[in-house]
């Protein structure tokens, strides 16, 4: 069996991938670069894959990293933020409390067809140089050190190939993972099971309250948001889908998976009618285009890059949870990561420095994210925390990571250096909160619905640390990391203060000042 010689193979070809290809020959165009997928193009527009919905870190990767803006906009929904509602299922949905904006803070967010935007990256690929090889099994794989090989098996036989870089983006049979022994166990307990329906559900139409269809700026636009219909230790998403078909999908710690007996799609149908009648109502008699059903989803990783010449990318590296949408953020952080790991060593450059701090970053970034679930399900279905909590990590979010990624500060090894101080205290502020919205959480409290709508369009905090994300290139990174920050340290405080039952409705100047009325709507 003869081989064949190129500058990075990349195990994989679906959106961590082929994104990453694509960012790899932006960076560096003279690179030979070889992607294995084992599906084969082109694939169907609807695919049945988890991961359709981005938030900002994500959007802005795929927007104006990779340069796909006309893509989106063309071809994917602009998703219309995040929505919950909670409470007892009520005949009048208008009656649910709803917690979400009436209008959008400016940066586009998307909702994604993964077979769309997966066809649309192939493409781009082949045209830029990249070698593509579908319908590929990995067979095995070697890993040495700058010299890595992969065989796949082909309808034309097997084949070698070796490169100087290796890239895993296979997902879950996580190829380096399993060979190297990286898994990382975590206690986040979360399972999924989802579907996709070939129709559109609208949830504007799951009241006729005028007054409720009235709340958005955009009347009739609530079906564009990834809506979260919530309850103890679990939570329902519809997510609109640009071909007209709509990913529904439910989402369980232990306690809430094991009393729902869930196995099947007629299982599924049965515990929405219970829990959820109005989206069994909306699903009910639509075509079922696919059925998944996981346990344990989350998973971490060991390490992430090595000055070796392989990295990991993806759900192939560690996945957290499919709430707030994180997964395409991993995607973007891991290959801007891979991309300057890659191009430098194509310079000659010594990596070893910058592949360590790299996982550090990675990890810090991943643990924090991990935080804003474990042992919180419990309180999914408590309008009062979970206002609370998406203030928060909206803020955390938004102040820190995004922007970070953002200015482009996360390749700056001595810029990071230099902040790493203010970091460690966002961290740290992160963790006290998050361990408090813990202790609440394994209450499991659902008070009685009331109409109420939280609306975080009004939150002026929520609209500084939004605006500051608009000034691409205008600002003083280290200056405005740490006015974030210190803006984070006031909103802790309060946040704190509003989590006890005890808590008074009397506002402070402050509070007004960072929150509006949002305290009085929260403790109503």
């Amino acid at each position: 069996m003869g081989s064949k010689t190129t500058d990075v193979i990349i195990a994989g070809g679906g959106l961590a991938g082929l994104s990453l290809a694509r960012q790899l020959k932006m960076d560096t165009p003279d690179l030979d670069i070889l992607v294995v997928e084992k599906s084969t193009f082109p694939r169907p527009n609807t695919t049945a894959k988890v991961g359709e919905s981005t938030v900002e870190i994500g959007s802005h990767y795929f927007t104006e990293t990779l340069g796909m803006k006309d893509h989106f906009t063309e071809q994917h929904l602009q998703k219309h933020g995040l929505r919950c509602f909670f409470g007892e299922p009520q005949a009048d949905y208008s009656q649910q409390d709803e917690l979400g904006v009436s209008e959008l803070f400016g940066i586009p967010t998307y909702q994604m067809d993964r077979g769309v935007i997966e066809n649309h990256l192939h493409q781009e690929v082949t045209k830029m140089g990249v070698d593509v090889i579908d319908g590929a099994n990995t067979k095995h794989i070697e890993l040495g050190n700058g010299k890595h090989s992969i065989d796949v098996e082909t309808t034309t036989g097997t084949k070698q190939f070796v490169g100087n870089w290796l890239v895993d983006a296979a997902g879950r049979q996580k190829l380096v993972k399993n060979k190297l022994g990286l898994d990382k166990a975590n206690d986040h307990k979360g399972n999924a099971v989802w579907f996709r329906i070939d129709k559109r559900v609208v949830i504007d139409e799951w009241s006729d309250n005028l007054e409720w269809r009235n709340r958005l700026k955009d009347q009739g636009k609530r079906w564009l948001s990834t809506n979260h219909l919530m309850g103890p230790g679990y939570w329902v998403w519809i997510i609109p889908l640009g071909t007209g078909a709509t990913s529904v999908g439910i989402v369980m710690d232990d306690k809430a998976l094991a009393d729902s007996g869930i196995e099947t799609f007629d299982d599924t149908m049965r515990w929405l009618e219970k829990h959820q009648p109005k989206c069994a109502q909306a699903v009910s008699g639509a075509k079922l285009l696919d059925f998944n059903l996981i346990r344990g989803y989350s998973y971490g990783c060991t390490k992430m890059f090595s000055e070796e010449g392989w990295g990991l990318t993806g759900e192939a590296g560690a996945f957290t949870d499919p709430f707030y949408a994180p997964g395409s953020d991993f995607i973007a952080l891991n290959n801007t990561f891979m991309t300057h790991l890659i191009g430098q060593s194509k310079k000659g450059k010594d990596i070893r420095l910058d592949s360590a701090v790299f996982h550090i970053f990675y990890n810090s970034f991943f643990e924090n994210t991990l935080s804003l679930y474990t042992d919180q399900y419990g309180g999914f279905g408590d309008r009062k925390m979970m206002a609370i909590k998406l203030l928060w990590d909206y803020a955390y979010y938004w102040g820190v990571l995004t922007l970070l990624f953002y200015q482009d500060s996360i390749t700056d090894i001595q810029l990071m250096r230099t902040m790493n101080p203010v970091l460690k205290v966002a961290q740290n502020l992160n963790a006290d909160l998050q361990k408090k919205m813990k202790a609440r959480a394994s209450q499991r409290i659902i008070m009685p619905a009331e109409g109420i709508f939280l609306d975080q369009y009004l939150i002026p905090c929520m609209t500084y640390f939004n605006d500051v994300l608009k000034m691409k290139g205008e600002i003083d990174m280290q200056k405005t990391l740490t006015e974030n920050v210190a803006m984070l340290e006031r909103i802790a405080v309060h946040l704190e203060d509003m989590l006890d039952d005890n808590a008074k409705l009397a506002i402070s100047d402050d509070e007004r000042d960072l929150f509006g009325d949002y305290r009085l709507m929260v403790l109503a």
